[in-house]
């Protein structure tokens, strides 16, 4: 081989793995700075009628769970649910497999505004989920006195 072709080979694989690190080096900036000191789990998101999970982070907030995409640069939540208007059912086991990324996943039931959706979480992050939904101050339109 030509040592011009060996070394253009050299320089597109160096390259190639500088994206590579590159691209995970912000993912893992990302994930730092979606967190923000707050609890952040893994959360799998799924429409009314789909088959397919989206894999992400869900995070609680002060009066909004928001979920980010796994994959992608972007700092801004894809789905904001307020939290007064959040209603959980009861969590269902997912079948081993279906979402690897999340051991001992649960599937979870969600409407919000008017929304239906499903949630795939950890059962531990589910029991988290549902004391944070439960634990909110009563609203100014509460009949608690």
């Amino acid at each position: 081989m030509p040592a011009d072709l060996i070394f253009s080979i050299e320089v597109a694989v160096g390259a190639l793995l500088a994206l590579v690190g590159a691209y995970v080096l912000a993912t893992v900036l990302r994930r730092r700075a979606i967190a923000r000191g707050k609890l952040l789990a893994m959360c799998a998101y799924q429409r009314p009628g789909s088959h397919a999970w989206r894999q992400g982070y869900v995070r609680f907030g002060e009066g909004d769970v928001e979920w980010y995409p796994l994959g992608g640069l972007s700092l801004r939540p894809r789905h904001i649910w307020a939290r007064r208007t959040l209603d959980i059912g009861a969590p269902v086991a997912i079948p081993p497999g279906e979402l690897d990324l999340i051991p001992d996943a649960v599937c979870v039931p969600c409407r919000a505004s008017g929304k239906v959706f499903q949630l795939g979480l950890a059962r531990t992050a589910y029991t988290a989920l549902r004391s944070w939904v439960e634990a909110a101050p009563p609203s100014s339109a509460s009949a608690v006195n």
